[in-house]
């Protein structure tokens, strides 16, 4: 215990020391400065950094700013960054990273001085580690269910904007304008990296990784094969977003039908936390029987992995491809 608070401390004073190094003689890097290209999030930068200047959350930033880029890894670092681009977060891998550091040394210094046990304090300290990274999933599952529902709309006036004799990029553009949301702040990152220079395809491919969205998948396939071998886009769009139309309808259907599994399913994952969290209350020394005894610890483990097991399989029951 007492290796793993010098440790702690360690990682915390380094964090700081450097953090306060960076705010005396670092410099923004040059490529941070191209987010400035992008006139939609414009807005949203400048607010943040007025809040920042007022001291909101300067801090956080301060702190980012000094964790060594050995911590995080080049590879952890970018799918960190494309996790934080496909939920629409604006945190940064470092920030992101501070967060989840802080709050899980906090858990584990919590939760030791409460219960005086260092086992259930690093369970804490993991689930809590993994908070962030459920909510950003959960952030980019809404983000593309978002972006799903207007997929329809979108291809529709693209359609219509090449049948009237736009080009795919004044199409775009057009769509652009017409929506809103995250469908309207994609393409108008599109547009951004093709006024840029870069070709359509992997402009396209490149918003099909910040939004991967199976139906945008077929609209993309379709351009890049049109652009290939030729055709009626436009004909081409109509079907596609018939099919896709026809595909959400039989999505609500199911997801209609597979409520009641996922509630149940959710009913027997969260049962036993309440009633683990109920027993500690009204009798500690009960309870603490399962983390301090061999046989405790054992049982503990394997209701775990029954739980993991029952996940698995009601998830595999409920989840119907279409």
């Amino acid at each position: 215990m007492l290796y793993a608070v010098i440790g702690l401390i360690f990682i915390a004073v380094l964090l700081g020391a450097n953090a306060l190094l960076l705010v005396f003689f670092g410099k923004e890097r040059s490529i941070e400065k191209i987010k400035y290209y992008d006139t939609e999030q414009r807005r949203v930068y400048e607010e943040i950094e007025e809040e920042a200047r007022k001291g909101k959350n300067s801090l956080l930033k301060t702190i980012a700013r000094g964790v060594p880029q050995f911590f995080l890894g080049e590879g952890n670092r970018n799918k960190t960054a494309l996790m934080l681009i496909r939920a629409g977060s604006l945190l940064k891998p470092e920030e992101l990273f501070v967060i989840k550091s802080f709050s899980s040394i906090f858990g584990v210094f919590t939760l030791f001085f409460l219960s005086k046990n260092i086992f259930v304090a690093i369970i804490i300290a993991i689930a809590v580690w993994n908070i962030p990274r459920i909510i950003i999933y959960q952030k980019t599952n809404k983000r593309i269910k978002e972006f799903d529902e207007q997929i329809s709309e979108g291809i529709t006036i693209i359609s219509n904007s090449l049948k009237a004799g736009y080009s795919f990029l004044q199409a775009s553009s057009v769509v652009a304008e017409e929506t809103e949301g995250p469908f309207a702040i994609e393409f108008k990152k599109l547009l951004k990296e093709m006024s840029l220079g870069i070709p359509m395809g992997d402009a396209l491919i490149n918003m099909l990784n910040r939004v991967p969205s199976d139906d945008f998948r077929l609209i993309v396939n379709a351009i890049l094969i049109q652009k290939d071998v030729g055709g009626n886009l436009s004909e081409i769009l109509d079907n596609i977003a018939s099919t896709i139309s026809e595909r959400q309808k039989i999505k609500n259907e199911i997801k209609t039908l597979t409520a009641q599994g996922k509630l149940s399913g959710m009913i027997v994952v969260l049962m036993p936390v309440f009633l683990g969290a109920f027993m500690y209350v009204i009798n500690k020394d009960y309870i603490m029987l399962l983390f301090s005894t061999k046989l405790g610890i054992g049982m503990l483990v394997s209701a775990i992995t029954s739980q993991m097991i029952g996940i698995w399989l009601i998830n595999k029951i409920v989840k119907i491809e279409v």
